[in-house]
């Protein structure tokens, strides 16, 4: 039996105490109070996980490197390849906890009202900006396009395949979310 330093009473090692949990409730569960209920989901979006399209994009893309490996000679991705693609759809397809109701942007406020306004207004196709990347994305396309016609070593192929295959993944993320 352990003693107060400061009274000098018996002190019991165990004492009962209130439940923490209501009855029924898990300890992984959040107590919601009101307001949108959330949920786990793995076809809606949420913080950390991509909706569905993105999930099947994802999905494809993973499963679209064993040709590609397969062509280029890459036996022992082939063999991992049931390993690599058990994780990797185990990471895409998780479940996420959403939170219905709008989605906050992962931006910060605006600081300024000149911020704010120049936000606000519509943005159309033609801008300077949207203009430029529209003309480099064009041309980083054709140079890769006469990389794969007119260079025959077959590593600088697959670099020009894989470097397409990750930004086109990524442009697509960026537009199913939103961000253009």
């Amino acid at each position: 039996m352990r003693w107060c330093l400061v009274c000098h009473e018996p002190v019991r090692e165990l004492t009962p105490r209130e439940p923490v949990w209501r009855e029924g409730e898990f300890v992984d569960q959040p107590v919601h109070t009101g307001g949108a209920v959330p949920h786990w989901s793995r076809w809606e979006a949420s913080a950390t996980t991509l909706g569905p399209w993105g999930r099947i994009i994802l999905t494809v893309a993973l499963f679209a490197t064993l040709p590609l490996a397969g062509m280029f000679g890459m036996f022992l991705y082939v063999i991992w390849f049931p390993v690599i693609a058990v994780a990797g759809v185990r990471g895409i397809w998780a479940r996420g906890w959403v939170i219905p109701g709008p989605h906050l942007s992962s931006r910060a406020p605006a600081a300024t009202p000149r911020a704010e306004a120049s936000e606000a207004k519509e943005r159309t196709p033609w801008d300077r900006g949207e203009l430029v990347r529209t003309a480099l994305v064009a041309t980083v396309a054709l140079a890769a396009v006469a990389t794969l016609l007119y260079v025959p070593n077959p590593v600088v192929r697959f670099v020009v395949v894989v470097a397409s295959v990750v930004t086109g993944g990524a442009a697509c993320l960026r537009w199913i979310r939103g961000d253009r």
